[in-house]
């Protein structure tokens, strides 16, 4: 899993270069900070999931996003997830209960378009049996609606403590709150 997980860095990272070189629309000296909310509404895909005798793939999720903006290309996010179902995992010939895992992550968001970002950053899986580190990795593509609301593709991975992975696609409801006034 390592392997992916690089790949997709590195992809991202190529990408990111690519259409980093095109002219931002809004320029520093228009720029002020601003934070931004989402409520998001997705599905999770854990590959080695298991709900007693059947398999089990995909496993839906409600979640939230915060983000402050500090500078046209970059903000920082706290992003978290609760997975709306209890399943199991096998790690090394061990079943590992998830009953309704909470996560929690702080990811840097570096902009690269204007409605397209991409995201890294660590986290915590929470869960009552055994609480899990993860590093997560994902791109956003937004929609504009109006000037203070979007409509939002997400896509991520994470990486838990390399005992599971899982593969989260979401719509996101994003509504800027506040915006500093100069």
């Amino acid at each position: 899993m390592k392997s992916v997980f690089l790949g997709f860095l590195v992809t991202f990272l190529v990408v990111s270069f690519a259409f980093g070189q095109e002219k931002e629309t809004e320029s520093e000296e228009e720029f002020s900070p601003a934070i931004r909310v989402a409520i998001i509404t997705g599905n999770s895909h854990v590959p080695n999931a298991f709900e007693g005798n059947k398999k089990v793939s995909i496993i839906p999720y409600w979640g939230f996003d915060v983000d402050y903006f500090v500078h046209p290309r970059w903000s920082f996010a706290l992003q978290g997830d609760l997975k709306l179902q209890s399943f199991e995992v096998e790690h090394k010939g061990v079943l590992l209960e998830r009953s309704y895992p909470f996560s929690l992550a702080a990811v840097a968001h570096y902009h690269f378009k204007r409605h397209w970002s991409v995201y890294l950053g660590p986290g915590w899986e929470f869960e009552k049996n055994e609480s899990l580190f993860l590093w997560k990795l994902g791109t956003e593509y937004s929609f504009e609606i109006t000037e203070k609301f979007e409509i939002a593709l997400n896509l991520s991975y994470e990486n838990k403590q390399e005992i599971y992975d899982s593969w989260n696609f979401g719509i996101a409801f994003n509504k800027r709150i506040w915006r500093k006034s100069n």
